[in-house]
Formats: C-alpha cells, structure tokens, sequence
C-alpha cells in the first residue's frame, strides 16, 4: 500500500518554520527502506546540528519493522521489537516442559475453532506460555504456567542518558536484566532500565501474576496487575485477557471480558487494540485531537439526541444502511473525542497561565478551545445525518482531581510532547490523508479543515516545548519523552500494519488500521524525528 496523495516534506518544513529553526538546515537522506521492507521513495531529514545519524536498516527500535509488539511494549535493540533474540518460533500446543504448572482450567470456555497458544521467549524448544488465542479474538490465559525464562536477557547497547548496562547492575531483586528503553530513532542518546522478571505467579505481589515474554504477550518476563489469574476466575463463558495499559507504554494488566464488552478482539475494531477500560473491554481507537485525560484515562461525554451540536452540512448522498450505521458510530465517536478535546484546552490555557507562558502561546490555545468546539460540531453534523437524527454530546462528567491544573513545567512539557508534538501531529497527517481519500464532499471539507486546525495546534505544543527549554533545565526529559512517546506510536504503526484493510470506508474520509499505520510510521519518520532533534539541539538560552 503506496500513499500516492500524502507529502509531509512541506509540513515538516512549515514546523520548522514555525520554531524559527530553518537555519539548522534540514539534510535529507535517502532511506534505506520503509515499513512494509521495500526501497522507499521518502527520505528522512536530520539537521546540520544533529549529533547522530539515523540507520533506518537497523532492526530494533526506533526503525520502522512491522515486528513491534502488539501490547505496546517498549522497544528493545531487538531483531524485531516482539522477539529481543529473533528466536522466537511457531506456536506448537503440543509441547510441554519441565517446571511448567498446569492451572485449574475448570469453566473456561472452549474455542469454537483451534486456539492459538503464545509460546515463551527464549526457549527452545518452544515452552506454552499459558496464554492464547481463541477465533482470533482476546489474547487470554487459559492456565498458569513457570516462566522458563525468569531473567530477560540483556538488550542494553546505549544508556549514555544513564541506568543500568547489563545485569549485574540490576541486583535489587531476583531475576534483574538490563533492557533498552528510550529509543529515538538513532537521533539522540538513550536510556536503560532495571527489569526484574519472575518463574510463577508466587514470585509477585499481591493481585499481580506472573507474565512470561513472547510474541503478543510482551519483550519480558515481568509481574503485572491482574484482575484475574487464569479463565476459570472469570464467570462461566467469560475469559482472562491480556490488556495494554494506556497509560504506561509497555504496561499490561489482566481482566476478565464481560457481556457488557464492545469488542471481542483487535479484529472487531476499527482502530485496534480491543483493551479493558474501567468495567468492559472495548477498542482504544485513535484520538482525533487533544485528549482530556485525568488520571489516566482519556474521559467523553456521552452521547445523547440533540441537534444543537450538528454543524450544517451538505447531505452525503445516501448509502447502504449497514454502511450508514457504522459511519454514524465513527463520526459519533469522532465527535466526542473533539468535545473533550474543549476542556482538555481549557485546561491547556490555565496551565499555561500557571507557569507564566507568553501570551502569544495562551491566545494560542484559546483560538484552538474555539477549533475544537467546531470540529466536534462538524463531527456530530456527520453523525447525525448518517444516523438520521441529531446527535451531540451529553454533559461531561468533570472529576475533581481535573480541576488542579499541573503549574510544574517538567510534568506539563512531558504532556504536551506525548499529547501535541507527537500524538496531534500524527492526527493532523491522518485528517489531511482521510480529506485526500474522501470523495464526499462534506466529509472532505469538514476533514480538510480539521486537519488545517489540528496542525497549528500541533504547532502550538511544538512551540510551548521550545520556550520551556529557555525556562529549565528539562532537556533530557524532553529526549526520554520523545523517545517513550514515539517508540508507542511505533508499536502502534507494527500492530495497525497487520491488521485487516476496510478499503470501503476510505472513500468516505474513514482511515483504516493498515493505511494508518503508514501514515503514521512516514510521519514519525519525515516530521516528528527530524523536527524534534532539531528543537533538542538548541542551546538553552542563558
């Protein structure tokens, strides 16, 4: 799949532009490859003032291979970003090992067709790791096994920021290894950190279990939260699934699926991954927008009939009913990710207040609470005419604990970076694409404009980062934050790339999970790698 339509080189020269940092003088280099493995047509631009080069040929993180994780773990120095040795082999659910301890799987429903067991890492022969994979749907535990492998093997090649080197600097607890975990692309020095693994579910906490590495499961043998232990905790029918944490790249925690559930897989969703979120399973899918996110969790209003939130439009021209329900679930969906994307400014404006940012920045992001209000409007504009009656948001339950705006300029640059310069940037790419693909004219203008309006907000964050680093001494954690926040998005681009493609849905301004993993992954690699390594080497003013 070829992006025909979508250039980013004048964007990431506009966002340049806009952080005065033309003089660096972009270089572009022709890459060596893309993400599907190909020659590609695309370069990669670093700047006269970067310290490094960037090897996008290496396997491992910070390189485009499809291989990442699909749990969202951190990379490592990794043949590929799932399999730290590239040893992993075929799942075989016939063979045993010794030091396994089968569970009680009394309860535990049965697949209606093969499962599909997840083997340990670094065994050989390949060892079950207890969890699998029933109709292609939630990767679950069905019994407890031993870890083979308690002690990840070292992947540590570059911790010039700081942290361990290999495992004999990692002797706080038992099973310690030292992995790689702040890779930027080759762009910036890089960190590592101390990981303790374990052999069973004894060797962890209180309601944790004991999560052995492998493919789909994770890079590591670690202790993760757990709501339950195997699939016969979880009511009669229901499962244990494995479930990415959105709030920690690289967490994982286990709970059972529900009758309440929205998705029973990656499979069923449009934006993968299918994860547990507070009381029931459903699809992350992708934020259009600046979340409103409060204590980890990216909160929505409802959704509720009315028709003062719909924008007018034309009318698209009428389509197949089944087509027409699933567009008025992603324009719904769309819309009230726009509307908390209102108060996720609102906030943005009293933070910047709160750590003396220059007006220019704060009539910023007021003009961008004024955006988000006509985007969610042109949302659910959409929404309704394809539901055939109005829909809008309902009122959006506002905790407490949102209402103490963060005044530390550390805490709001590692947001902002993570929310504006890497995850609004992506989501402009991906409006001005889905614009580009639409051939209804009202989706196409509604996009075309929001994706205009998402780019200057990115901008906006780009910007606020660039007057902190004249204000602290922040600029490694801004490196170990670009680097967290991209290696994410590069677990992303690995697990949307293997998804299935929904070719209908592009004609009405939908991107899909495969064409937005190329967005994403020329997007990492064109803008937001170059654009931040250029913003890192400027020298914090005196």
């Amino acid at each position: 799949m070829q992006l025909t339509r979508l250039s980013l080189h004048p964007l990431r020269h506009t966002l340049l532009a806009a952080l005065g940092l033309v003089a660096c003088g972009p270089i572009d280099k022709t890459t060596a490859g893309d993400d599907s493995g190909t020659s590609s047509a695309g370069t990669t631009a670093a700047t006269a003032t970067d310290p490094g080069t960037s090897n996008p040929t290496t396997a491992g993180p910070g390189t485009d291979s499809a291989g990442t994780d699909s749990a969202g773990t951190h990379p490592t120095t990794a043949a590929t970003d799932s399999d730290p040795t590239g040893e992993l082999t075929t799942a075989n659910p016939e063979t045993g090992s010794e030091g396994t301890t089968g569970g009680d799987d009394t309860g535990a429903p049965a697949c209606d067709t093969v499962a599909t067991p997840a083997d340990q890492a670094f065994t050989d022969p390949p060892v079950p790791s207890g969890f699998e994979r029933c109709n292609d749907g939630i990767l679950h535990r069905l019994e407890k096994r031993a870890c083979e492998t308690p002690a990840t093997p070292d992947s540590c090649t570059d911790n010039m920021l700081g942290g361990c080197m290999s495992a004999a600097d990692c002797t706080d607890k038992p099973n310690g290894s030292c992995q790689q975990d702040m890779i930027f692309g080759g762009f910036t020095e890089s960190t590592c950190s101390c990981v303790y693994g374990c052999a069973t579910d004894e060797d962890c906490g209180q309601g944790q279990i004991c999560r052995c590495a492998g493919d789909g499961l994770g890079l590591y043998t670690e202790c993760i939260e757990a709501g339950c232990t195997q699939d016969s905790d979880c009511p009669d029918g229901e499962l244990c699934g494995l479930s990415p944490d959105i709030c920690a790249p690289g967490g994982f925690l286990t709970a059972c699926t529900t009758p309440a559930d929205l998705c029973d897989g990656d499979g069923a969703c449009m934006n993968p991954p299918c994860m547990f979120q507070k009381d029931h399973w459903e699809c992350a899918n992708a934020a259009c927008g600046r979340p409103f996110v409060v204590d980890c969790e990216a909160l929505v209003a409802p959704v509720t009939a009315r028709d003062d939130w719909r924008a007018v439009l034309l009318t698209p021209s009428p389509v197949a009913p089944e087509l027409a329900a699933e567009l008025a679930a992603h324009w719904t969906h769309i819309g009230q990710l726009e509307h908390a994307s209102v108060a996720a400014f609102a906030r943005f404006v009293l933070q910047l207040l709160g750590v003396g940012a220059p007006p220019s920045l704060v009539l910023a992001a007021q003009q961008a609470l004024a955006d988000e209000v006509e985007h969610a409007r042109l949302a659910f504009g959409l929404a309704s005419l394809y539901a055939g009656v109005g829909v809008g948001p309902g009122p959006l339950a506002i905790p407490a604990a949102s209402t103490t705006t963060t005044t530390e300029l550390a805490a709001l640059v590692d947001a902002v970076i993570r929310e504006a310069c890497v995850g609004e940037t992506l989501a402009a790419f991906e409006a001005r694409e889905a614009a580009a693909q639409s051939e209804v004219p009202a989706v196409r203008a509604a996009l075309t404009k929001i994706a205009d309006d998402e780019m200057r907000h990115a901008e906006l964050g780009w910007r606020f980062v660039q007057w902190a680093l004249t204000r602290a001494d922040v600029g490694a954690q801004a490196r170990a934050t670009f680097a967290a926040a991209i290696a994410e998005a590069r677990s992303g681009v690995a697990r949307d790339a293997l998804a299935g493609a929904a070719p209908q849905l592009r004609a009405h301004g939908v991107v899909d999970a495969p064409l937005r993993a190329e967005i994403w992954a020329q997007g990492l690699r064109e803008v937001i790698e170059p654009c931040a390594a250029a913003l890192l080497t400027v020298p914090r003013a005196a």
